[in-house]
């Protein structure tokens, strides 16, 4: 599967992300910006993108862009929220901004929008430990 339009692989390292790549991301004044291609293995059995799928891909888009704001320091997810918006079908392009909210010395909040098509599909809001600030 070919990169969509102005984006370029992402290389994945955690061994559970390889399962459900391939992601794209492209960099801009805004930040880094991720998308995937909704593919078979990514549906439920209506032909709906499963949930969790949508969930592990947050978790991955927004814990790169927390990766990228601390100049990579090693975190984990504490919390996680989403709220589904509307539905996306094989062949759809997940695309998402990460936005950082705020970030103490050990805690980083994040959030980003979901779309396909320019529409909104679901929203997340994290927030992560950077591993050895207590």
């Amino acid at each position: 599967m070919s990169a969509p339009a102005g984006f370029s692989q992402t290389t994945l390292v955690d061994p559970f992300e390889l399962f459900v790549g391939p992601v794209y991301d492209r960099r801009s004044d805004e930040g880094r910006r991720f998308a995937f291609r909704v593919d078979e293995r990514h549906v439920n059995l209506r032909g709906v993108l499963h949930g969790g799928m949508l969930m592990t891909f947050a978790d991955l888009a927004l814990g790169a862009a927390v990766w990228d704001a601390t100049g990579n320091a090693p975190c984990v997810t504490l919390n996680m929220q989403t709220q589904f918006l509307k539905s996306a079908h094989t062949g759809d392009l997940v695309e998402v901004l990460p936005q950082l909210i705020r970030r103490t010395r050990s805690l980083v909040f994040m959030r980003g929008d979901f779309t396909v098509g320019g529409e909104v599909s679901m929203t997340a809001s994290s927030i992560w430990k950077l591993l050895g600030q207590d």
